[in-house]
C-alpha cells in the first residue's frame, strides 16, 4: 500500500506540473503541444483511477507504464538530464514491481 502510494504522489505531481503549465517549455523544446500535454496528464489521472480500482489495477500499472516509457524515450532522444532520466526510470520500476506484488498477492 505504501509503494502504491508513492506512485500515486509522483503521478499527481506529474500530472499538477502539467496542468499549471510549468513544464510547457519542456514540452516546446521536445517538440510536443499544449494540448498533447494535457491529453498525457490526463490519461496519467485515468490510469491512476485505474491503478486503484479493484480488479483493474494492472490496467492502471500498464497504462501508466506506457506513459513512463513514453517519457524515458523522449528524455533518451532529446538528451535530457541524467536525473530527468533516471526518475522516469525509477517510477517505471516501481510501478512494475506493485504489478508483481499484487499478481504475486
Amino acid at each position: 500500500m505504501i509503494l502504491k502510494a508513492l506512485i500515486t504522489v509522483i503521478f499527481v505531481g506529474a500530472v499538477v506540473l502539467k496542468l499549471t503549465g510549468k513544464v510547457v517549455p519542456d514540452w516546446e523544446r521536445w517538440g510536443y503541444s499544449r494540448q498533447f500535454m494535457y491529453a498525457t496528464a490526463l490519461t496519467e489521472l485515468v490510469a491512476l483511477a485505474l491503478f486503484w480500482w479493484p480488479g483493474l489495477e494492472l490496467v492502471g500499472a500498464a497504462a501508466l507504464g506506457l506513459v513512463l516509457l513514453g517519457a524515458l524515450a523522449t528524455q533518451i532522444r532529446h538528451r535530457d538530464g541524467l536525473s530527468h532520466v533516471a526518475f522516469a526510470a525509477l517510477a517505471l520500476l516501481l510501478v512494475i514491481v506493485q504489478s508483481y506484488l499484487s499478481i504475486a498477492a
